[in-house]
This record gives C-alpha cells, sequence and structure tokens, in this order.
C-alpha cells in the first residue's frame, strides 16, 4: 500500500483548547502535544514572521491539525483551512499549481529562496488550500511529533 498523498487535513480555530475537546470527541482523536513557534514565510507581500500555534491528531492518516487564528496572515479565517499534501517537488508543484491559476499565498522557503515546505496555494472557485509539505524535510518530524516529540 502506498503512502496516502493528503496526510492531513487543516482547520483554523479561535481557541485550541475548546477546540480540541470539541473535535476531540466528535471524531474520536487524541491529541499529540501543542506547538508554539514563530516561522518565517515568505509570501506575494514580502517576508513575514508569524507565531504559530497548533496541534495535531495522533490518529491517521489523514490527520487532523488545529491552528489558532492569526490576524492578518494566511491563517485569518476560521474553518476548513487547507489539505496538507506530501510533495516531493514542492517549488516544481507550486509552479504548477501557480501556473494553473491556483494563487500562491505563503510559503517557507530554502536557503536559495525557493519554496521548500507550508507552501499554500488557493484553489480556483473554492475557499479552501492544498499546502505542499517537502516529504524529505517534514516526514521526520511527523513520525518525531507522533511518537511524544515536537514537531520542529
Amino acid at each position: 500500500m502506498s503512502t496516502p498523498r493528503i496526510y492531513h487535513v487543516g482547520i483554523v480555530v479561535p481557541a485550541l483548547d475548546p477546540a480540541m475537546e470539541q473535535m476531540g470527541e466528535a471524531a474520536g482523536v487524541t491529541w499529540g502535544r501543542v506547538q508554539r513557534f514563530a516561522a518565517d514565510f515568505d509570501t506575494p507581500t514580502g517576508r513575514r514572521t508569524f507565531d504559530q500555534t497548533f496541534v495535531l491528531s495522533l490518529e491517521g492518516p489523514p490527520y487532523i491539525e488545529l491552528l489558532v487564528r492569526v490576524e492578518d496572515s494566511v491563517w485569518e479565517r476560521t474553518g476548513l483551512h487547507h489539505l496538507g499534501m506530501w510533495s516531493d517537488d514542492v517549488p516544481g508543484e507550486s509552479a504548477g499549481l501557480e501556473a494553473g491559476g491556483c494563487l500562491w499565498e505563503a510559503a517557507i522557503t530554502d536557503a536559495e529562496g525557493r519554496r521548500a515546505g507550508a507552501c499554500y496555494h488557493i484553489l480556483n472557485d473554492l475557499d479552501t488550500r492544498v499546502e505542499l509539505v517537502g516529504r524529505a524535510a517534514s516526514a521526520p518530524r511527523l513520525r518525531r511529533y507522533l511518537a511524544g516529540g515536537d514537531y520542529r
């Protein structure tokens, strides 16, 4: 059996604790450790640093990711936010999505300035995104997180 490409669903929430309680009960999932850290993202208007707070379900895939709403950011609106998809070529897939008309919104970039992960594109005519996640860098982080560690 191959690894599913869509491995998580991201939902932006106004407050983490009540969302964890409600979603945990409704979906029958338990949660890993809450993660809080600042991350630098390139956006169409320049580089920005965002304080992120999120948690992932321990059951999956697909895992459920709850992200706390951040004013004036890619995570500003609550509700279904994105489908997290593994990618072995984030820059290439991002370029392909953009060429197909899917607006690029934000991404973590590598030392050469290429889109490397957490690369968000808005799907045409839908109010949701895809998040391209670099498998080589992020799969080990996910394994560590699911084993009880931090995602970083």
